[in-house]
């Protein structure tokens, strides 16, 4: 695989999205241990991050267009942090569509939340 050839690298991208996908679905929305989801999400989110810049790179995207990726990946990581809340009741995974307002209560059982 030649670094920067966009035909060989995006299936391995693509494969790489999916697998991440499924396996974070898997762990955050089935796993019930609220405090193990609080330690994993932040490198899970700038892990994620890194990779999509990594491969972005890799597919051949211009070393130029960092200048805009970066912030854009850190303001988006930044922002999910922001948004995921995990039940200590349940173990729900809550994920807020306005990151900006802060959610107090479970939306699946109704127990206050706690950062």
């Amino acid at each position: 695989m030649q670094f920067g050839n966009s035909n060989q690298m995006f299936p391995v991208f693509f494969g790489v999205w999916i697998v991440l996908g499924l396996a974070s679905t898997g762990f955050f929305f089935f796993n019930k241990n609220a405090g193990l989801k609080r330690k994993v999400w932040p490198p899970f989110m700038v892990i994620t991050g890194l990779l999509f810049i990594g491969f972005s790179l890799a597919i051949g995207i211009p070393g130029n267009a960092l200048y805009l990726m970066v912030p854009a990946v850190v303001l988006i990581t930044l922002l999910n942090l922001r948004s995921a809340h995990f039940c200590n009741a349940c173990g729900a995974t809550i994920q807020t569509q306005n990151p900006f307002s802060k959610r107090t209560f479970c939306s699946k059982c109704g127990a206050k939340l706690e950062r």
